[in-house]
Protein backbone atom coordinates (compact mmCIF):
# COMPACT_ATOMS: atom_id res chain seq x y z
CA UNK A 1 0.00 0.00 0.00
CA UNK A 2 1.39 3.41 -0.73
CA UNK A 3 1.61 5.46 1.89
CA UNK A 4 1.02 9.78 1.35
CA UNK A 5 3.38 10.45 4.60
CA UNK A 6 5.98 8.20 2.99
CA UNK A 7 5.74 9.94 -0.54
CA UNK A 8 6.13 12.96 0.50
CA UNK A 9 8.57 12.30 2.75
CA UNK A 10 10.99 11.05 -0.20
CA UNK A 11 10.21 14.05 -2.45
CA UNK A 12 10.74 16.13 0.74
CA UNK A 13 14.83 14.60 -0.15
CA UNK A 14 14.95 16.28 -3.60
CA UNK A 15 16.61 13.46 -5.30
CA UNK A 16 15.52 12.52 -8.36
CA UNK A 17 14.53 8.65 -7.77
CA UNK A 18 14.83 6.93 -4.51
CA UNK A 19 13.98 4.44 -2.77
CA UNK A 20 11.48 4.53 0.21
CA UNK A 21 11.45 2.11 3.58
CA UNK A 22 8.63 0.21 1.66
CA UNK A 23 10.85 -0.25 -1.32
CA UNK A 24 8.97 2.14 -3.72
CA UNK A 25 11.31 4.14 -6.26
CA UNK A 26 9.56 7.38 -5.98
CA UNK A 27 10.26 9.82 -8.80
CA UNK A 28 8.63 13.05 -10.37
CA UNK A 29 8.76 13.58 -14.01
CA UNK A 30 10.65 11.38 -15.51
CA UNK A 31 12.73 11.39 -18.29
CA UNK A 32 10.67 9.22 -20.93
CA UNK A 33 13.38 7.01 -23.47
CA UNK A 34 10.16 5.29 -25.74
CA UNK A 35 6.74 4.18 -24.73
CA UNK A 36 7.33 1.45 -21.89
CA UNK A 37 10.55 2.88 -20.47
CA UNK A 38 11.48 5.43 -18.19
CA UNK A 39 14.89 7.63 -16.15
CA UNK A 40 14.34 8.27 -12.93
CA UNK A 41 18.02 10.29 -12.88
CA UNK A 42 20.66 7.65 -13.24
CA UNK A 43 18.04 4.33 -12.91
CA UNK A 44 16.29 3.25 -15.70
CA UNK A 45 12.60 1.80 -15.29
CA UNK A 46 10.70 -0.43 -17.76
CA UNK A 47 7.13 -0.92 -17.40
CA UNK A 48 6.59 -4.27 -16.49
CA UNK A 49 3.58 -6.26 -18.05
CA UNK A 50 3.42 -4.69 -21.48
CA UNK A 51 4.85 -3.78 -24.73
CA UNK A 52 4.68 -0.70 -26.57
CA UNK A 53 6.72 0.97 -29.95
CA UNK A 54 10.30 0.91 -30.15
CA UNK A 55 10.40 4.94 -30.67
CA UNK A 56 12.24 4.08 -34.35
CA UNK A 57 8.96 2.47 -35.24
CA UNK A 58 5.91 4.35 -37.09
CA UNK A 59 4.12 3.84 -33.91
CA UNK A 60 7.35 4.92 -31.68
CA UNK A 61 7.22 8.28 -31.50
CA UNK A 62 3.30 8.16 -30.56
CA UNK A 63 3.60 6.21 -27.70
CA UNK A 64 6.62 7.57 -26.24
CA UNK A 65 4.53 11.08 -26.28
CA UNK A 66 1.51 9.60 -24.78
CA UNK A 67 3.95 8.04 -22.17
CA UNK A 68 5.21 11.38 -21.87
CA UNK A 69 1.70 12.64 -21.11
CA UNK A 70 0.65 10.76 -18.48
CA UNK A 71 4.27 11.14 -16.25
CA UNK A 72 4.84 15.18 -17.36
CA UNK A 73 5.38 17.05 -13.80
CA UNK A 74 3.54 13.70 -11.94
CA UNK A 75 5.24 12.10 -9.39
CA UNK A 76 5.49 8.02 -9.44
CA UNK A 77 5.93 5.27 -7.48
CA UNK A 78 7.34 2.25 -8.38
CA UNK A 79 7.29 -1.05 -7.16
CA UNK A 80 10.38 -3.54 -8.52
CA UNK A 81 9.58 -6.82 -10.28
CA UNK A 82 12.78 -7.32 -11.27
CA UNK A 83 15.42 -6.58 -13.53
CA UNK A 84 16.01 -6.55 -17.73
CA UNK A 85 18.75 -5.18 -19.86
CA UNK A 86 20.12 -3.53 -16.76
CA UNK A 87 16.93 -1.85 -15.88
CA UNK A 88 14.58 -1.92 -13.41
CA UNK A 89 11.25 -3.69 -14.48
CA UNK A 90 8.76 -1.90 -12.36
CA UNK A 91 4.67 -1.42 -11.75
CA UNK A 92 4.30 2.24 -11.34
CA UNK A 93 1.51 4.26 -10.34
CA UNK A 94 0.30 7.80 -10.24
CA UNK A 95 -1.72 8.22 -7.65
CA UNK A 96 -4.12 5.15 -8.28
CA UNK A 97 -3.34 4.78 -11.62
CA UNK A 98 -1.43 2.24 -13.23
CA UNK A 99 0.55 3.90 -15.93
CA UNK A 100 0.67 0.75 -17.92
CA UNK A 101 -2.60 0.05 -17.58
CA UNK A 102 -2.84 3.35 -18.97
CA UNK A 103 -0.36 2.95 -21.83
CA UNK A 104 -2.93 -0.11 -22.90
CA UNK A 105 -6.03 1.81 -22.37
CA UNK A 106 -4.96 4.57 -24.32
CA UNK A 107 -3.99 2.22 -27.53
CA UNK A 108 -0.13 2.73 -27.18
CA UNK A 109 0.84 -0.58 -25.53
CA UNK A 110 -0.04 -3.66 -25.72
CA UNK A 111 0.02 -6.82 -22.67
CA UNK A 112 2.80 -8.51 -22.65
CA UNK A 113 1.33 -11.64 -21.25
CA UNK A 114 4.50 -14.05 -21.39
CA UNK A 115 5.47 -11.52 -18.24
CA UNK A 116 2.03 -10.10 -17.11
CA UNK A 117 -0.14 -13.59 -17.34
CA UNK A 118 -2.91 -11.44 -19.11
CA UNK A 119 -3.10 -8.58 -16.42
CA UNK A 120 -3.05 -5.68 -18.48
CA UNK A 121 -5.24 -7.75 -20.79
CA UNK A 122 -8.13 -8.11 -17.97
CA UNK A 123 -8.24 -4.51 -17.36
CA UNK A 124 -4.73 -3.94 -15.30
CA UNK A 125 -6.44 -5.24 -12.56
CA UNK A 126 -6.32 -8.90 -12.43
CA UNK A 127 -9.77 -9.84 -12.77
Amino acid sequence: MIRTATILAALALATPALADPSGLIVCTSPGIIDGDTMACGDQRIRLWGIDAPERYTPAGPASTRALAEITTGQTLACKARGTSYQRTVAQCWIGKTDVAAEMVRRGHAIDYPKYSGGYYALGGNGR
